[in-house]
């Protein structure tokens, strides 16, 4: 009696799915070497494929077009290693939902960012850059800063649920200033031009925000 020929159809699915992922990283970790070097007039899905050892036509058949590229990118940098994991289902925001005290709630929250923004600042300055002239780039600009609002929300909401706010201060404007204080642009100009290290960028985002969005506290 003959033995069965086992199926090889999932095996070479998994090794296909494996390829393509191994693929996708290769050229996000191209693209976003070139977009902070050479900006986004000076990157080309050319140069792109070149430099992640692929085709033209398999950048342009994964991603559709550079403007693709470069939002998986910049998407790739919020999740960090993590590229599978919604950023607010990540360890960091976990934490600053699950600590029970307010301060303790924004130092998690302020070294947590300063990660994530080391990560992406540089590639919202490039998008920031080009949509100067690009309106295509412009409205993805403009999305990723709404996007950024809605995500840090969620740092006034886990405030809420340990104490309250400072007096006069409603849960809108509150997600408002940490979008403005929290900001890549921000973040670039004390890290590149004041020249303060990350460490020291979260520790004056955890100050700032300590005195202006808790009760009984002021500006250090």
């Amino acid at each position: 009696m003959s033995e069965p020929v086992k199926p090889k159809r999932k095996y070479a699915s998994a090794r296909r799915a494996g390829q393509a992922a191994d693929t996708r990283e290769a050229v996000l970790a191209a693209a976003r070497a070139q977009f902070i070097a050479a900006g986004w007039q000076g990157t080309t899905v050319a140069g792109i494929a070149r430099a992640a050892g692929v085709s033209n036509e398999t950048i342009y058949a994964v991603f559709g077009t550079k403007q693709a590229v470069l939002l998986a990118v910049v998407e790739r940098a919020v999740r960090r290693g993590e590229p599978g994991v919604p950023l607010l289902d990540q360890a960091g925001p976990q934490a600053v939902a699950a600590a029970g005290d307010q301060r303790r709630q924004i130092a998690l929250f302020a070294e947590d960012i300063a990660r994530i923004l080391g990560n992406v600042a540089e590639l919202m300055a490039v998008v920031r850059t080009a949509a100067s002239s690009d309106p295509a780039l412009a409205a993805l600009y403009r999305n990723l800063h709404e996007g950024r609002r809605r995500n840090l929300a969620f740092v006034i909401d886990a405030l809420l649920k340990t104490g309250p706010l400072r007096p006069g201060l409603d849960a809108d404007a509150a997600t408002a200033t940490v979008w403005r204080l929290a900001s890549p642009e921000l973040f670039l100009l004390m890290r590149q031009v004041e020249g303060l290290t990350a460490d020291r960028y979260a520790g004056w985002l955890a100050d700032m925000l300590e005195a202006v969005l808790l009760p009984g506290l002021s500006a250090r």
